[in-house]
């Protein structure tokens, strides 16, 4: 059963704790972006509040299930 999920802003710590993984693989996935070729980067920010990077929730977790970092919930019986 689908759930809508409110849309709301993360920052790195939020995205990290959204994925289940340390906020030092956030950024090390950031990085990797500005050179990736291979593999789909990790999105750049929407915005800034107080000179601090976001991006939409929902964004985060649909790049995450495209790039295998986090899987589809399993349907509830």
């Amino acid at each position: 059963m689908d759930h809508p999920t409110e849309r709301r802003p993360v920052a790195v710590s939020d995205v990290a704790t959204l994925l289940g993984v340390s906020v030092h693989t956030v950024n090390q996935w950031r990085k990797r972006a500005a050179s990736a070729t291979r593999v789909e980067p990790f999105p750049p920010p929407v915005g800034k509040v107080a000179g601090v990077d976001y991006w939409w929730n929902d964004q985060i977790s649909e790049w995450a299930r495209r790039t295998g970092r986090i899987k589809d919930e399993p349907a509830s019986e």
